[in-house]
């Protein structure tokens, strides 16, 4: 752009050079996506009880968990639902008789909160909280 023309068009000048600070400053603040985060968790039901009441994940991570029925013909799985009303279904793993184990995953939600887990036939005595950070 040449002196005259900036004369021509006053607002010309400050828009290329506002144009310029941009270009030249929103390459840095752009937010990079990054790697979920990979956490493995063991949770074993017996005897109508899980080993744990508490959870703890780090947010949007995906969530492997070694399960582990060791109640003789006893089905048991693991949900996590939003809170305990269970409006929102956040995962629920197949059912399975023990004594056996199964490998469950799913992504965390990414919103860090108290979530809540169960075992869905045995909901009043196997539960506890899912809480992501």
């Amino acid at each position: 752009m040449n002196f005259m023309s900036a004369i021509k068009y006053p607002i010309g000048l400050p828009l290329l050079i506002i144009m310029m600070l941009a270009a030249i400053a929103l390459p840095s603040c752009a937010v990079e996506p990054s790697a979920k985060e990979n956490v493995t968790v063991g949770l074993t039901a017996e005897d109508f009880a899980f080993n744990t009441s508490n959870i703890t994940v780090p947010a949007g991570s995906h969530v492997t968990v070694n399960f582990d029925n060791q109640d003789s013909n006893v089905r048991h799985n693991l949900a996590v639902y939003d809170s305990a009303a269970m409006k929102e279904t956040i995962f629920k793993g197949e059912l399975i008789s023990g004594p056996k184990t199964i490998v469950y995953t799913f992504d965390a939600p990414a919103k860090p909160g108290t979530y809540h887990f169960q075992c869905d036939p045995h909901a009043s005595m196997m539960k506890g909280e899912f809480i992501v950070t």
